[in-house]
């Protein structure tokens, strides 16, 4: 199952790679991807800085807040680890899923310059040495609040899974990852809310560019 799992991504990435702009259209998502990420990150160090909003969110009034980063970190770098994987047979998917990432972290780059937020009441830091090595900044994040970074990836993992198996592990996974965020008070319920609801436009924005503009991937690569 695995050899024919590997031959078919081969295969699949052999027979776009041949043809004509696929190789322009991968570089240009790969730039675009780190350079959205890299941006971000340094945008929202910056602002760290500001004064924001406190808000009063009765839910996590109610919640003492408690360390669970280890279990935050195996769910939302697992996920990702076995999405990419799992798209690996899928070249369009992966570079749709790329850039409808680069569109949804920019979403929340914007609406955190839009909606500046002070941090939960009782908020433990978020231990996730991978999220911390982009932001590489030696600035202690807390504030890049509204919305979810976190829920929104996982969102967009469910969105561009076809595996009816890893989809229904998703629709699991994302409920109980955003109980585990508002435990231990790293968002605001609102961040949480809002999350699918941005990952979900940027997803269906991505999809209808690549498939009306005349170099979306659906024009170029039927």
């Amino acid at each position: 199952m695995v050899n024919a799992f590997i031959k078919t991504s081969v295969n699949a990435w052999n027979n776009l790679w041949t043809k004509r702009y696929f190789k322009a259209t991968f570089f240009v998502t790969i730039v675009i991807f780190f350079a959205t990420i890299h941006y971000s990150c340094y945008f929202i160090a910056i602002w760290e800085n500001r004064e924001g909003i406190q808000l009063n969110d009765f839910i996590l009034n109610k919640i003492p807040p408690k360390q669970l980063s280890p279990f935050i970190f195996f769910i939302i770098h697992s996920s990702l680890v076995i999405t990419l994987l799992l798209n690996t047979a899928q070249p369009k998917q992966l570079l749709k899923a790329l850039q409808a990432y680069a569109l949804v972290l920019a979403f929340r780059t914007i609406s955190i310059y839009l909606l500046p937020l002070e941090e939960p009441t009782g908020l433990i830091y978020l231990q996730d040495p991978i999220t911390g090595f982009f932001l590489n900044s030696g600035v202690v994040v807390k504030k890049d609040l509204f919305f979810s970074g976190h829920i929104s990836a996982i969102c967009l993992f469910y969105y561009y899974t076809e595996n009816k198996a890893w989809k229904t592990y998703l629709s699991i996974a994302i409920p109980v990852l955003a109980i585990l965020i508002l435990w231990q008070h790293v968002h605001y319920t609102v961040d949480i809310i809002a999350a699918p609801f941005f990952t979900y436009l940027g997803c269906k924005l991505i999809d209808k560019i690549n498939e009306t503009w005349k170099f979306g991937l659906d024009k170029l690569f039927p």
